[in-house]
């Protein structure tokens, strides 16, 4: 009896402790279908992060810049961007990557939240749940992450 609820159980403190999150599943489940057309209709529109003001912007580098995420996933969310746009990291020359990678660490670090912990984001294509093609770092910090947020 026990063996036929103990998976159940752990399911059941796992969603409690929040390892799991149900309603991230049920919204990619749904959106999983529209992501294709999501990035058609990105790809033909100019890049949302070309029309934020420089104010707006946290640090640059030569080629980057950061600014705070308009919907953040913890205390610290920060992006970083290409002032270049690149429709994924994996279209950015080494160069530009390194810059962006370098300047996340930095904005880390200079965020408190270098020594407790902190996620670089990289969504990339329909699949990877990219939904904005201009490539960008997330860097999330500031609480407990989970494996999957």
């Amino acid at each position: 009896m026990l063996s036929r609820i103990k998976w159940p159980l752990i399911a059941l403190a796992a969603f409690a402790i929040g390892t799991l999150d149900p309603l991230s599943w049920i919204f990619w489940r749904a959106a999983e279908w529209r992501l294709p057309a999501i990035k058609t209709e990105s790809l033909s529109q100019p890049s949302p992060f070309e029309t934020i003001p420089r104010d707006k912007w946290v640090a640059e580098t030569d080629n980057a810049f950061v600014i705070q995420d308009i919907n953040p996933q913890g205390p610290v969310h920060l992006l970083v961007i290409p002032k270049k746009r690149y429709f994924s990291l994996a279209d950015a020359p080494p160069a530009i990557r390194a810059e962006m990678i370098n300047l996340a660490v930095r904005m880390a670090e200079e965020h408190g939240v270098a020594q407790s912990g902190y996620r670089l984001v990289i969504n990339t294509n329909p699949q990877g749940g990219q939904t904005v093609y201009h490539a960008h770092i997330h860097i999330i910090g500031g609480r407990q992450m989970g494996w999957l947020g």
